[in-house]
């Protein structure tokens, strides 16, 4: 059997979905974990001590858009087919879950801080300190919605056969 991530592939509107969630992502990603700066030179640096997080986070943006791809075809097959489909919801809810990590959100907690408290900036820094085990557990929550979604037969379109049409004279 064909599987559906190949299969989705293998349409040209799905790789160039693909490929901006891919760059945009990957983008946010890099920005927010300061790898990428864009002022006053565009640059790209990765210290020594963060390779680690450099290569999760090239990892989750691969998985993500994996993810959000297949599972954007198979809800609009099933959508097609006037059904439901659970794999497709499930893999867009993991990815965004996984995507949605706390630790990248640690500039508006501090901000946050200076109104609410020194509780919130607490919170922030320690969602930044626990940062790669929290982005482990989103590449194992995404890896997951991959397997699931490879091996869900729920929205895999069968192969046309040939039919072949004989008329007697």
């Amino acid at each position: 059997m064909v599987s559906p991530i190949l299969d989705t592939f293998r349409d040209a509107k799905y790789v160039m979905l693909a490929i901006s969630i891919l760059v945009g992502y990957g983008l946010m990603l890099l920005f927010l974990d300061q790898f990428l700066f864009f002022t006053p030179f565009f640059t790209f640096y990765v210290p020594t001590s963060a390779v680690v997080g450099l290569v999760l986070d090239l990892i989750l943006t691969a998985l993500i858009t994996i993810v959000l791809t297949v599972s954007a075809r198979q809800i609009l097959l099933q959508r097609a087919a006037g059904g439901a489909c659970k794999t497709g919801a499930l893999g867009i809810i993991a990815a965004v879950a996984a995507a949605a990590c706390p630790c990248y959100y640690l500039i508006p907690l501090l901000a946050v801080a200076g109104t609410v408290g020194g509780a919130v900036g607490a919170v922030g820094i320690l969602l930044n300190i626990f940062q790669v085990p929290i982005k482990v557990v989103a590449t194992l929550i995404l890896i997951f919605a991959t397997y699931k979604l490879d091996r869900s037969g729920l929205c895999r379109i069968r192969p046309i056969r040939e039919v072949s049409f004989e008329t007697g004279s």
